[in-house]
């Protein structure tokens, strides 16, 4: 039987979304993993003729078709697959509004202060507005979650693979979640469900990512 193929790689949090997603859905795939320390231009030509921006995560569905992006993978494995997604059309917008909130707001903040802090260190001024705007979107996140468990409702949905795919991370980039205890709680209700896995158990082996490395 033919099963999805995830191009990934293991420090890449866009990638875990989708790799957790699938295995919360019971969905069986494999995974190749993509070294980040390549060029893009250089990278395999089978992921290149699969990723239209040379990105991780890229996923090839049973029938052939590869998505990239990671927010609409989740999008496509959810409408495919008829899981963690809204029960009704209201629902469902919302979970999409989140989609697009987390691409324009949380992956452009603590992703990239987490990479300055682990592998590549940034400029000072732009660690720092990297910083203010991850408080800023911690602080939204929390505040939505003080008055449901999840983010876009009472039950799990692609919108919470997206916004945590690189907040199991927090003390890599040196970030305590102590003002934030609605998040916090919130991650722990994710950690508690039928077959999560940390991103380094989930994801498979690749090669470290070198200092001095831009992805």
């Amino acid at each position: 039987m033919t099963v999805p193929v995830l191009y990934c790689n293991r420090e890449s949090g866009h990638s875990y979304k989708i790799a957790l997603a699938l295995r919360l859905m019971a969905v069986p795939f494999e995974q190749r993993a993509v070294d980040l320390n390549v060029p893009r231009e250089q990278r395999s030509e089978d992921f290149r003729t699969a990723s239209l921006f040379g990105e991780v995560p890229v996923l090839i569905d049973e029938d052939g078709l590869a998505v990239c992006q990671s927010n609409v993978i989740l999008d496509h494995v959810a409408r495919r697959y008829g899981k963690l997604d809204g029960r009704t059309p209201a629902q469902r917008m919302r979970v999409r509004e989140w989609l697009a909130w987390e691409a324009n707001r949380l992956a452009m903040s603590f992703p990239h202060l987490r990479f300055s802090r682990r592998f590549t260190r940034a400029d000072a001024a732009l660690e720092a507005w990297w910083s203010a705007r991850m408080h800023a979107d911690f602080d939204r996140l929390d505040a939505e979650l003080r008055g449901r468990p999840f983010v876009a409702g009472d039950a799990p949905t692609i919108a919470d693979m997206s916004c945590c795919g690189y907040l199991f991370w927090t003390d890599q980039a040196g970030v305590d979640l102590a003002p934030w205890p609605a998040l916090a709680a919130w991650l722990e209700r994710v950690r508690s469900l039928p077959g999560w896995l940390a991103p380094y158990d989930l994801l498979v082996a690749s090669p470290p990512i070198a200092a001095g490395t831009r992805t």
